[in-house]
């Protein structure tokens, strides 16, 4: 994980390298936002993810995480505050986003 107090520097560089899309949480899936494909925690990568703490709003950092799916190779961005670990997910789509935060 790799520290930023830009966002938006964040997300033009993850443009930049193919990121175009954009993901959204869905219980046990990420949503992408253009298309609705719902993608399940077993078919897609976490290829980057991005703390950024400068921007956060009362405090709470958020995260940024390039996705690419196993499956299809569409790429995208899910940016979330920390809050959005702890309401309205399942535990596997949790595990894997997590893991990604050390």
């Amino acid at each position: 994980m790799k520290n930023s107090d830009a966002k938006a520097e964040v997300i033009i560089d993850l443009q930049n390298k193919g990121y175009d899309l954009d993901f959204t949480l869905n219980n046990e899936f990420l949503r992408c936002v253009q298309d609705g494909e719902l993608i399940s925690p077993d078919d897609f990568e976490i290829a980057e993810t991005y703390l950024i703490q400068s921007e956060a709003q009362a405090g709470m950092p958020y995260v940024i995480y390039a996705i690419r799916s196993l499956h299809n190779g569409i790429k995208g961005i899910l940016m979330t505050s920390y809050s959005g670990f702890m309401h309205g997910m399942s535990i596997r789509l949790w595990s894997k986003l997590a893991a990604n935060l050390n």
